[in-house]
């Protein structure tokens, strides 16, 4: 199995670091600490791209776990919930009960299921937002 360094993990820097991230090395690939605050992250991100790029180099599906093996992190919930996070930053991945592939492997099917899920989730969030809403509105006046 390849470390995060052979498979050309984002060169971060201590300044770019969250104060509770910072290393002992130089730089970490994926420094990111497990904090809620730190789960925002945006398309373009050096952690996101290089998700991005793993995924494209490798053309396949690929589990969280065996991301976070390579990344030398324990296979935990936060480690899950953090490579979601940096997955749901993305324009280039989908994600489904195989793991995350990179678009331009998808086939047609795999590309359209990804998306009508998302939608779909999309609707339904809308959904229960209105019926908070109007929930709230009932109790409050």
């Amino acid at each position: 199995m390849k470390t995060a360094q052979q498979i050309n993990a984002p060169q971060i820097g201590h300044s770019e670091l969250h104060p509770a991230a910072a290393p002992s090395k130089p730089f970490q690939p994926l420094a990111l600490s497990l904090q809620p605050s730190l789960f925002d992250v945006r398309p373009g991100d050096a952690n996101v791209v290089w998700l991005e790029n793993l995924l494209k180099q490798h053309a396949r599906w690929i589990k969280a776990a065996e991301l976070l093996q390579w990344l030398g992190r324990d296979d935990t919930e936060d480690g899950k919930r953090l490579i979601r996070s940096l997955a749901g930053a993305s324009t280039w991945i989908i994600s489904g009960q195989k793991g995350y592939k990179h678009l331009e492997h998808a086939t047609p099917e795999e590309s359209t299921h990804a998306v009508n899920w998302l939608i779909s989730q999309g609707r339904e969030m809308i959904r229960r937002g209105i019926a908070l809403k109007k929930n709230a509105h009932r109790r409050i006046g």
